[in-house]
């Protein structure tokens, strides 16, 4: 037997991870649609493939899994008001931010984030009330700087335990 969706949801405060944002353009009126989440996942490396996943019922739903493209932002330490941003339902957005485009594939990504990644879609799939979309690494970039991370329902950055 499953364990009940409450449980889930504390196993899922109790693991840290990083912030990132996910984001791809509406194919009718090239609005940005996009998304916080707290962990994308490097899945292959030979083909360069990365995944994340959606949940049905939200308003990027659609959108995202019909894009022929999207882009990841790993969001740095000052970035907390953007991922706040990208976590509120569409509807409640107010504000439009500036966003970078990518060089080899046309995504919208965020400026100055630790990494910006531009993928095409590989292939979308179902599991459970979420759809898996992965994505093929056309080009990516970094830059030195702290992470964003999400551990607990609130933002923070890593500290390294003493004695390495």
């Amino acid at each position: 037997m499953a364990i009940s969706g409450e449980l889930y949801r504390q196993l899922g405060r109790a693991s840290a991870g990083a912030v990132s944002v996910v984001a791809t353009y509406e194919e009718d009126s090239e609005a940005v649609v996009g998304l916080t989440i707290s962990s994308y996942v490097t899945l292959s490396y030979e083909p360069p493939l990365v995944m994340y996943a959606i949940q049905r019922h939200t308003a990027s739903y659609s959108p995202m899994v019909t894009c022929r493209s999207f882009g990841i932002s790993l969001l740095a330490a000052g970035q907390s008001g953007i991922a706040r941003h990208f976590a509120q339902p569409r509807r409640e957005r107010g504000t439009q931010m500036p966003f970078d485009t990518g060089a080899h594939v046309r995504v919208p990504l965020i400026p100055q984030a630790l990494a910006q990644i531009e993928c095409v879609t590989n292939e979308v799939f179902m599991s459970g009330d979420h759809a898996i979309v992965v994505g093929l690494v056309e080009a990516a970039r970094t830059r030195e700087g702290e992470p964003l991370l999400y551990f607990g329902r609130q933002y923070g950055i890593f500290a390294p335990l003493p004695g390495r």
